[in-house]
């Protein structure tokens, strides 16, 4: 018998998104039907889209919708997905999803999380930093999932950008008590 895994990712995308990320990611949502020209990822199947028959309660969910959460900033695009995949999809998807989605990734730290089916708990979270995707098993250190990544630094989740020079974010304003 086969597992299958609950997947679930939050992100907002940098605004500096190319189209052709943009094009590839709905065509992985189910928003269109046609797969771009030249996709990055080697599914030629809507990988995000979980089948309407699926175990999920409530379904699958994927929604990619335009917020500006931030006053005077920029607006992104928040992305969620909830999808139930089968165990050697899984392991495929999650080898090269977040590392696709990483580099256009505002989102800076936990992204999502797969738990399987019958558990009670998460088997694993996903995390970006700087344009790299991580992964770690609840409790263990968080891991790259590619060569060549720096160490995972971060202490907090943000959507906030970097200025130049990546000091961090910026404190827009000050407030003295």
């Amino acid at each position: 018998m086969s597992l299958h895994y609950e997947w679930t990712l939050g992100l907002r995308l940098r605004p500096d998104a190319p189209e052709s990320f943009l094009a590839e990611l709905r065509f992985h949502l189910g928003l269109t039907d046609q797969l771009p020209d030249d996709p990055v990822l080697e599914y030629d199947w809507p990988c995000l889209v979980a089948d309407s028959d699926d175990a999920l309660p409530g379904g699958g969910i994927r929604s990619l919708v335009v917020q500006q959460p931030h006053l005077g900033r920029p607006g992104s695009l928040g992305l969620f997905v909830r999808t139930f995949v089968l165990d050697d999809g899984m392991y495929e998807l999650m080898q090269s999803v977040p590392m696709w989605l990483a580099p256009w990734s505002l989102t800076q730290g936990w992204i999502g999380e797969a738990r399987e089916e019958l558990d009670l708990h998460p088997w694993l979270y996903f995390y970006v930093q700087n344009g790299h995707a991580y992964v770690a098993e609840p409790g263990k250190t968080i891991e790259p999932l590619s060569d060549g990544a720096p160490p995972f630094t971060l202490r907090q989740t943000t959507d906030i950008p970097e200025p130049p020079g990546g000091a961090g974010p910026r404190l827009l304003a000050t407030r003295r008590t």
